[in-house]
């Protein structure tokens, strides 16, 4: 488990208790590149406040590409907007695949987007921290 694995994975289950997590691979394991950043998962208990506090951590955070939380599913994904595309139910649209794929390609998005969520989820923790302990400002 990688140290990246692990902070994003306690700082989404701060938010409350969670039935699965998943964050992409940094790197393709046997041809070395970067890979798309997301992280997918699913509350036992989703709610709207756990929705905008991760919405809020993503607007909250200077970043270098956009991203979106898709809610349309049982398991939320935060993923750069480039891949995740529009309509009803994008993250399940066959050209989902097709939009990683391409992205993939482009390893300076890639790079940026890692960078992002790193940062995303740096912010997430403050703004958890923030009302766990509202007095300590």
């Amino acid at each position: 488990m990688s140290a990246r694995f692990r902070v994003t994975g306690e700082t989404i289950s701060r938010l409350g208790t969670l039935e699965w997590f998943k964050l992409s691979m940094s790197r393709h394991p046997d041809l070395g590149h970067l890979q798309v950043p997301y992280i997918g998962w699913r509350f036992a208990e989703p709610s709207v406040a756990k929705l905008q506090l991760v919405e809020e951590a993503v607007c909250m955070t200077p970043t270098q590409v956009d991203w979106r939380v898709d809610t349309s599913r049982r398991n939320w994904l935060l993923v750069p907007a480039r891949v995740l595309g529009d309509g009803a139910n994008p993250a399940a649209s066959p050209a989902f695949d097709e939009r990683v794929e391409s992205a993939t390609r482009d390893q300076v998005f890639c790079a940026q987007a890692w960078d992002d969520l790193d940062a995303i989820v740096r912010t997430l923790g403050g703004l958890i921290a923030a009302r766990e302990n509202p007095h300590e400002s």
